[in-house]
């Protein structure tokens, strides 16, 4: 019976963080702050247009104000483009797995991807009047970086956006 009493008296005496220090980095990883940097988009345009692909590389930011150093375990999301106020679903997109995230700065993560034109045939029109004619659009991307401390998986979402063409 004073077991569980003892239990509870310890956690309250040294704190949650002591018995389970993953709370530590998992409350770090929840203040990370996350921006769409850049947007590199080219179309390469083939005959018959079913060949055209869509290649992109994307920088995210990712800012971490703590004094906890970060390693993601992968970072997945959607990327959308928002054009006359219409926004078109492109694919997901996959950053590479283990990325270092510094404590109390600034690190960058980059992806190159490709979509067919098959994977964008509804979107084609804005996409391409946002990459060739420079036409005013927003980039989206809406996500989940996940995380692994002392064996303790969990994920932090995250969405951001970023403005072309204007």
């Amino acid at each position: 019976m004073r077991r569980p009493w003892a239990m509870t008296a310890l956690v309250l005496l040294i704190g949650c963080e002591a018995v389970n220090p993953a709370l530590r980095y998992e409350e770090a990883a929840r203040q990370l702050r996350f921006s769409l940097d850049r947007v590199e988009p080219q179309i390469d345009l083939a005959f018959p247009l079913e060949q055209s692909r869509l290649r992109l590389r994307l920088e995210v930011g990712v800012e971490n104000p703590s004094d906890q150093r970060l390693r993601t375990r992968r970072v997945t999301g959607d990327l959308r483009l928002n054009a006359q106020g219409v926004d078109h679903a492109l694919g997901s997109v996959s950053f590479p797995e283990g990325a270092d995230i510094a404590p109390r700065g600034r690190s960058t993560l980059l992806v190159d991807v490709g979509f067919g034109y098959g994977d964008l045939k509804n979107a084609w029109g804005p996409l391409s009047g946002a990459v060739l004619r420079h036409a005013p659009a927003t980039w989206g991307l809406s996500g989940v970086a996940r995380f692994e401390v002392l064996g303790i998986e969990f994920g932090v979402p995250f969405s951001t956006r970023k403005e072309s063409g204007r």
